[in-house]
């Protein structure tokens, strides 16, 4: 085992002394995530896309009076605000078929707001005075903009309802009064202005939040965070190439005809390669905390994250060094794979939680990886990232399988 950290150590004191490598490693993820979290977060100037919104009708039409008809739903007027070509721009409206269903909407993430209309609406705007009733909204609460402008705007619209049906109390008090008598109208629309109209107010429930939703994470630590992984990929590649410089060299073949075994040889560059993107990932976490502010998480949870992390990126790199020959090879092939995956993984700010592209990312090693880090950084706990991990540890550990038989092979 001493042998094993020996020839890590040798490898890891190698590659901090490389200048360029060094700037590309640490640099250049602190770098692109400064400009990218300015550009993408910064700025006095935004623009506010239309908030999805889930909206849920249960109004039913009450029965009518002996010999009259019966009134209009007043649901459907409250849709057609709601959804009236005005708004549009500020609210996406479709319609579910129950409550449940909107609801089940906000917590897919698929709507911001859910909003739902009670069975007794229309009875309240038109039945017995002192009658209420309540529109719902149920919000994700880490839709902070999108829960204000919906708010709003239903507010403004019950306001109208009120006003209607402050208009029918003052119309039955003239009709039922003496005529003329205008202290009756007015002190009967006085009374119901001031019990709270038709709704008194909306009932707002947030949903249950998911894993890690306790808190926002910063922008320009979801962009680090795929950076940092990102690099990590080139940051393990460059160190693993150096097996097959030495093999070139003629260094690694004489280290293989001394009594040391070689899987101990084989196991001191493994070492080497993620004791190296583990101490990167360290340095640029402790750079993101210092230059931008970002709270990571949970030591712990930070530490489970780190391990894998490493684990998953010097695992791939040295899969990829044990099928080719030279390290021309591995440079075009590993920038290749390395790009590849972080299309797909999400890692240049491109993950989602929803659709066939969330789909994909959660069978590559690097996309649950980058959920799990977003997790954290809301302050998850293991328990929340645990789901997060499966993949990229059952990639990891097949990465290294796949290497430590191919370099089995070759130098056996």
């Amino acid at each position: 085992m001493t042998k094993v950290w020996a020839i890590a150590w040798k490898d890891l004191r190698s590659t901090m002394g490389n200048v360029p490598g060094l700037a590309m490693m640490l640099l250049a993820p602190l770098a692109l995530a400064g400009l990218l979290g300015f550009a993408f977060g910064g700025g006095d100037s935004f623009e506010i896309s239309a908030t999805k919104v889930a909206l849920a009708s249960e109004d039913a039409r009450p029965a009518a009076a002996p010999g009259q008809e019966a009134p209009p739903l007043a649901g459907d007027a409250f849709a057609g605000i709601l959804t009236s070509e005005g708004l549009r721009d500020v609210l996406e409206v479709t319609e579910a078929k129950s409550a449940a269903a909107a609801r089940a909407r906000v917590d897919d993430g698929d709507a911001a707001v859910a909003v739902v209309v009670p069975r007794d609406f229309t009875a309240a705007l038109y039945g017995a005075e002192g009658q209420k009733t309540a529109v719902e909204l149920y919000v994700d609460p880490t839709q902070e903009f999108g829960m204000a402008i919906t708010e709003s705007v239903v507010m403004q619209a019950l306001l109208d309802f009120n006003g209607a049906r402050a208009a029918a109390t003052v119309a039955v008090a003239v009709a039922g009064g003496p005529a003329g008598n205008d202290d009756a109208a007015q002190t009967a629309a006085a009374r119901f202005v001031q019990d709270g109209g038709v709704s008194q107010a909306l009932v707002i429930a947030e949903r249950a939040p998911s894993a890690g939703e306790g808190e926002d994470a910063s922008t320009v630590g979801l962009i680090l965070a795929g950076m940092m992984v990102f690099f990590m990929f080139f940051g393990a590649g460059n160190v693993a190439r150096t097996i097959l410089t030495e093999d070139q060299d003629g260094t690694l073949p004489r280290m293989l005809t001394t009594p040391t075994p070689t899987a101990t040889i084989l196991g001191g560059k493994f070492a080497s390669v993620f004791l190296t993107v583990s101490v990167q990932l360290i340095v640029l976490l402790i750079g993101g905390a210092i230059l931008f502010s970002i709270d990571w998480g949970r030591l712990d949870v930070v530490a489970v994250l780190t391990v894998v992390t490493s684990a998953v990126a010097s695992g791939l790199a040295l899969l990829i060094i044990s099928v080719v020959r030279t390290p021309g090879q591995a440079g075009a092939i590993s920038a290749g794979v390395y790009l590849v995956l972080g299309l797909l993984g999400g890692n240049f700010g491109t993950a989602t939680d929803a659709g066939t592209y969330a789909t994909v990312q959660g069978f590559t090693p690097n996309g649950p990886l980058l959920r799990g880090w977003d997790a954290a950084m809301r302050g998850g706990g293991l328990a929340d990232i645990s789901g997060d991990l499966v993949v990229p540890v059952a990639f990891g550990l097949a990465f290294f399988a796949v290497a430590v038989w191919r370099f089995r092979r070759r130098y056996a």
